[in-house]
């Protein structure tokens, strides 16, 4: 498992939320936001770049769809990036584990 990581990635959440269903801009964040009782808000300035990195390395999609006269992007994940998310959250769930040690340390090594 590559150790590259930091405990915490947007990409995990934005690709969790695409999971469930196709989503634009907007709803990938206030859903990120609602779900985590507003302790996670994602800005658009994080937002666009970690979604443009994902369609570069393949593990999203988008489309155009014209909403009200306006073109909305919705972006579906693909399997590559289903592949991708698994990853990362057996990455963070060792992370959260270790952490986990590590505050219940009590003074001795075995």
């Amino acid at each position: 498992m590559p150790k590259k990581n930091i405990y915490f990635k947007f990409d995990m959440l934005i690709l969790q939320i695409l999971s469930n269903r196709d989503c634009y801009g907007y709803e990938i964040t206030s859903s990120i936001k609602k779900l985590s009782d507003g302790v996670i808000d994602i800005k658009e300035g994080s937002l666009y770049p970690s979604l443009y990195k994902m369609l570069d390395n393949g593990y999203i999609s988008s489309r155009d769809e014209i909403v009200n006269r306006k073109i909305r992007v919705y972006y579906h994940i693909e399997d590559s990036g289903k592949e991708y998310l698994k990853q990362m959250i057996q990455e963070y769930n060792l992370w959260e584990e270790k952490i986990r040690v590590i505050l219940d340390y009590k003074g001795e090594i075995e």
